[in-house]
């Protein structure tokens, strides 16, 4: 279900914000120290759901190499905003082909550049922890122009705490 790998390489047309795609930055998050490329920059023109009005992230590999199949999606312009998402497998068939290009249709995203994140909450009870996954309404990227929008699919059948 999980992708194995980071997300696609992002060249071609840059609308990320200008002032975030020179040196890789530091940013010192909830979650540690992170360091932030240029090629993981990405503009969410209309932010994530409760969080509209900040639109600049970064996309970053957990301090110390620590649960490689996670990133963390930092804002850029609030070191106290920050994500765990996880980037889906495209081919796991988690999300069915259909409901894909749906919204690849929808949101303007040529197949070929899409990838998807899933943001991933982790509630803690006692001495054990609960991880889950937002099926129901994943970031949908534009690797080509480093775009993000938080899709909500149309459709009940995926879970806001699909358990993992």
């Amino acid at each position: 279900m999980l992708a194995n790998q980071s997300l696609p390489r992002m060249e071609g047309q840059m609308e990320a914000n200008p002032k975030h795609l020179g040196q890789p930055s530091v940013v010192e998050s909830r979650f540690g120290t992170l360091e932030v490329h240029p090629e993981g920059v990405l503009n969410l023109p209309s932010g994530l759901l409760g969080f509209g009005d900040h639109h600049d992230f970064g996309l970053a590999a957990l301090p110390n190499g620590q649960h490689p199949h996670f990133k963390v999606l930092q804002s850029l312009d609030d070191p106290d905003l920050a994500f765990l998402v996880a980037p889906l497998n495209l081919e796991s068939n988690t999300i069915e082909a259909s409901d894909l290009e749906d919204a690849c249709a929808y949101l303007g995203i040529c197949r070929d550049n899409l990838a998807v994140l899933l943001i991933v909450t982790v509630r803690r009870d006692g001495n054990s922890a609960q991880i889950s996954l937002n099926m129901r309404a994943p970031l949908f990227v534009d690797a080509e122009r480093r775009l993000a929008r938080q899709y909500v699919l149309p459709n009940n059948k995926y879970a806001i705490r699909h358990a993992l």
